[in-house]
């Protein structure tokens, strides 16, 4: 299980008006491999809250060279390639039928105090196989969001929006800014960075700023998402 593999077959509800998967759906789809690989030694969210932690996704970036169709098969592989102290980062490739390479992603997590929700030493003693092991899309980093952002949108935060923790899931962010893109070819990146830096709650008010590919996400003064998209 150092490498956990996952299938998904792209349903309508996963896909577009042009019949292509969501970058959303992908997203779900490898959060849910993730899941499943964490409860596979106990680190998923029962294991976790058992220990009074919890996972929480600090940075994201997903590449995708080609977008699987409607009623095609994505397959996923994900593995961890560092745990040290509260910190793990996990990396992901995305395949076709073929066994082609349709894209990758990284994501970089932290424990915290399910209580606090300050970091904090995983206290498990079952530990996921480390591989070291980088594919094409490397490593998200940092953002730097440039002071000339505009408010461009809005979004009340619904029950639709929420995850197991009460926070807002972290796809949604991803989701809100592709629902404001110009049109059909731009809600198909090739490449998305994310760091989520706060956490949205039922009823905030999330304003959504914006200047060429960065992004902002803020409830008032308080930020909670920086993203480009590329």
């Amino acid at each position: 299980m150092n490498i956990w593999k996952d299938e998904y077959v792209l349903h309508t509800f996963m896909c577009d008006a042009e019949r292509k998967a969501r970058l959303t759906a992908i997203c779900h789809c490898m959060q849910e491999s993730a899941g499943r690989h964490a409860n596979a030694f106990r680190l998923g969210y029962e294991g976790m809250q058992a220990n009074g932690q919890a996972w929480v996704l600090n940075r994201m970036r997903v590449q995708i060279d080609d977008y699987p169709d409607w009623k095609s098969t994505l397959y996923v592989e994900t593995w961890v390639q560092l745990m040290r102290g509260p910190f793990s980062q996990r990396y992901f490739l995305l395949k076709n039928e073929k066994g082609e390479t349709m894209g990758s992603a990284n994501t970089f997590w932290v424990v915290i105090d399910a209580i606090t929700h300050k970091p904090k030493r995983l206290k498990s003693e079952a530990e996921i196989p480390v591989i070291d092991r980088i594919p094409s899309c490397g490593a998200a980093e940092k953002i730097g969001i440039p002071e000339n952002l505009q408010k461009t949108d809005n979004h009340i935060v619904r029950q639709s929006d929420l995850d197991l923790l009460h926070h807002v899931n972290n796809v949604k962010y991803l989701e809100w800014i592709l629902d404001i893109q110009p049109n059909i070819k731009a809600i198909r990146p090739r490449q998305i960075d994310l760091n989520f830096v706060g956490q949205a709650r039922l009823n905030d008010l999330v304003d959504i700023f914006n200047h060429q590919q960065f992004y902002q996400l803020k409830c008032g003064e308080m930020e909670i998402c920086r993203a480009v998209l590329t």
